[in-house]
């Protein structure tokens, strides 16, 4: 099978199964959605390419926590096929039999996935996806309905760059994700688990030329997967109403954007560590302290937040730019 004909097959699937199940009531429709197209897109990625999974015990227990308990995990953004295509291929694959149920939320911006009458926003809902509006703030009411689904102990995948970048770089996490986490009352319903993957770049990407998931895709290329162990914010959650973050919230958002976005560099860093150590051909670009005075700020305003907590900090690796 040719690339563009793989990426048409898995286009044509989750199509047909969304037109097949527009007769049916919602849960029906997103099971056969997710059932047929969930298939397809994990042997995509597992059957044409070469996946390799680090440390998928920590997705395999929290795929297992109790009843009740939300799971919010949270990645770097490399290609348009990251979700479904990536989920699909590391999940268990009882999940895609029970993808009414079980399967991730995923998220995506409004202005792609959700165009008013488009055929993609039918595909979209059926694959139990949920639009949010870039700019348009953290109070946002499509965050709202993300914290609603966490609350009720479902599974939310959210991707806190904000957009795709194919720089090998982990870009600043957005303070939203920080908002949606700080949301949930009760720190022992929620488990945040952060991951990081390389090799999609390759596979699908994103040029002035070529921005479609039917985009002709890269063939038989090395995709590799790292996932962390939950990270714990109990000690900055219990301050949520305590100064400074009583009066300023935001201060307490970009700290926990600010952790999980360490959380994932790290992994980044254990992950090159590991290909190195194999001798893995994947060429990696250094990662540079900073790239942008946005950066700078926001460490800085995470830095002031802390140490008005007594916690010393540095932010030596975000120098002035």
């Amino acid at each position: 099978m040719t690339p563009r004909r793989a990426a048409g097959a898995a286009a044509f699937a989750g199509a047909a199964a969304t037109a097949v199940a527009s007769y049916f009531d919602e849960n029906t429709r997103r099971a056969v959605t997710i059932g047929t197209m969930g298939p397809v897109c994990r042997l995509f990625v597992r059957g044409m390419n070469h996946l390799h999974v680090h440390d998928m015990h920590y997705l395999e227990r929290s795929l297992e926590r109790p009843s009740g308990i939300g799971l919010l995990t949270v990645s770097n953004h490399i290609a348009t096929i990251d979700d479904p295509h990536l989920i699909a291929a590391v999940v268990p694959p009882r999940l895609l039999l029970r993808g009414s149920t079980e399967m991730r939320w995923g998220v995506c911006a409004a202005d792609v996935c959700f165009k008013e009458g488009s055929f993609l926003a039918k595909c979209a809902d059926a694959a139990k996806v949920l639009p949010v509006r870039r700019g348009a703030g953290v109070f946002q009411e499509e965050l709202d309905v993300i914290i609603t689904k966490l609350r009720q102990g479902d599974w939310v995948h959210y991707f806190p760059e904000g957009k795709i970048r194919q720089d090998r770089h982990v870009h600043p996490f957005r303070r939203g994700v920080g908002r949606i986490i700080a949301a949930i009352d009760d720190t022992d319903h929620l488990q945040v688990l952060p991951f990081y993957h390389i090799g999609l770049d390759n596979v699908q990407p994103t040029t002035p030329e070529s921005t479609s998931i039917l985009s002709k895709p890269n063939l038989g290329i090395h995709v590799h997967v790292i996932f962390g162990a939950p990270v714990d914010l109990s000690h900055w959650l219990a301050m949520r109403n305590h100064p400074p973050f009583d009066k300023q919230p935001m201060l307490l958002y970009e700290i926990i954007a600010h952790i999980l976005e360490e959380e994932v560099r790290g992994l980044r860093a254990e992950l090159q560590r590991r290909i190195c150590d194999q001798g893995d051909s994947i060429v990696y670009v250094r990662e540079r302290e900073a790239t942008v005075s946005s950066e700078y700020s926001r460490a800085n305003l995470a830095s002031q937040a802390l140490e008005f907590c007594g916690v010393s900090t540095s932010c030596e690796s975000y120098p002035t730019p």
